[in-house]
């Protein structure tokens, strides 16, 4: 998933909340922040002179998240196949169980970027800060758009028969061009609201931040979860938004002790909430219902807050001691994740389809051997992730190509 997109996750820290640390230039490729304190009462954090550190739990997160992403578009194929004649089928449960495991993969990415572009030891300018986003996310955008384009129409450009202009515009704004393409839209709306909300940040106490989430959140869930609702019909954008600052409310405070231990319950409780949830309105819907898989959804919220706050806070130094080859090459695919995340997907369906040497890959075959579809997904996900490290990490050494791939 993004690197460009996150670009070296760089950041401040919070005396509040103490950071893992590793000097400057122990970590190929990381990236060094600057620490700062809260400053007064009103919670400001003016920088203090930079020290060069490096966040290490990062590239572990957009890892993770970016191996999620590719394990949910594995088995999510299956999930509008449900027949509640037979709703204990195999392939409809293996897809409900990975995606309920895993549905806080995207919001992961949109809390790290919240985590590090909203801290207000970042002396940008606005027009600084945005012409770097744009040089970062628009050029992959436009060349995986490109290519995603010609693999829909790959049919018709074989033959006589060519798409029309005016269906090749409609795709390319109007339908995301592929489905996993809409994330790039939602987070550039993010970079563009990025420096109201940072002089937010910078006047806010931690109470104003804590009344923005709860208002956001709430909003969001009532709107998806209570559909027409009048008093938040009209106002269900924040949702992503509360993503963004929660990014930045969790790498600034520390939860209180009961608190934390409540989430961690709450969170660990959430996937099979969702899923058993997600069967029972399926149930009743006669059809697949994602009502609970939403990320405005409380499950989706309360499992992703819980997550990320547990990795945030596990101990990434000791276990890099203990595995430095492991560490050295997690930090090499976060580099490469943006890339991953925009060229996993034509890679599943490539296997999917036979279309490499006649090989067929998908959750319950394996090289065209048959394979049960709980182990078929993770068989399935390593491979389009092997092959897609693998033809990002090529790409990226031809010259002048890097910048078009991530």
């Amino acid at each position: 998933m993004p690197n460009k997109l996150i670009p070296d996750w760089r950041g401040g820290l919070t005396a509040e909340k103490p950071e893992q640390v590793r000097p400057s230039g122990a970590v190929n490729g990381s990236a060094a922040i600057a620490v700062s304190t809260p400053g007064g009462p009103q919670g400001q954090q003016p920088a203090l002179p930079a020290t060069p550190v490096i966040r290490l739990y990062s590239d572990y997160v957009r890892c993770m998240a970016a191996l999620a992403v590719v394990t949910i578009h594995s088995s999510g194929a299956y999930l509008q196949q449900f027949d509640p004649a037979n709703s204990l089928d195999i392939h409809w449960w293996t897809a409900n169980i990975y995606c309920s495991l895993l549905r806080w993969a995207t919001p992961f990415f949109i809390l790290l970027s919240g985590s590090v572009f909203l801290r207000p030891s970042r002396p940008e300018a606005t027009q600084q800060f945005l012409l770097k986003r744009v040089r970062r996310v628009v050029p992959p955008f436009i060349f995986w758009g490109l290519v995603y384009t010609a693999y829909q129409y790959r049919g018709t450009l074989l033959g006589d028969d060519w798409p029309t202009l005016s269906s090749v515009l409609h795709l390319v704004f109007f339908e995301d061009v592929y489905y996993h393409l809409w994330f790039i839209p939602m987070i550039i709306g993010l970079y563009l609201l990025t420096p109201v909300f940072r002089i937010f940040i910078q006047h806010a106490r931690r109470s104003d931040i804590e009344y923005f989430l709860a208002l956001a959140f709430t909003i969001t869930a009532l709107q998806h979860l209570v559909p027409g609702l009048f008093i938040v019909k009209y106002i269900g954008w924040l949702g992503y938004i509360g993503f963004y600052v929660l990014g930045y409310y969790l790498s600034a405070y520390t939860l209180s002790r009961p608190l934390k231990r409540a989430l961690y319950a709450l969170g660990l409780a959430m996937p099979l909430v969702t899923a058993l949830g997600t069967w029972w309105l399926s149930l009743r819907s006669g059809a697949h219902d994602q009502t609970l898989y939403v990320y405005f959804s409380p499950n989706v919220i309360i499992m992703t807050a819980a997550l990320f706050t547990w990795l945030r806070e596990s101990d990434w130094s000791a276990f890099a001691a203990r595995w430095p080859r492991l560490d050295a090459w997690v930090h090499r695919l976060a580099g490469l994740s943006f890339g991953v995340y925009f060229v996993h997907v034509l890679i599943l369906d490539v296997l999917k389809n036979g279309y490499l040497a006649g090989w067929h890959i998908t959750s319950d075959t394996w090289f065209n051997q048959p394979v049960f579809p709980l182990f078929g997904v993770l068989l399935q996900a390593a491979t389009a992730a092997l092959l897609s490290v693998g033809l990002i990490w090529g790409l990226s050494k031809m010259k002048g190509v890097k910048k078009w791939l991530m």
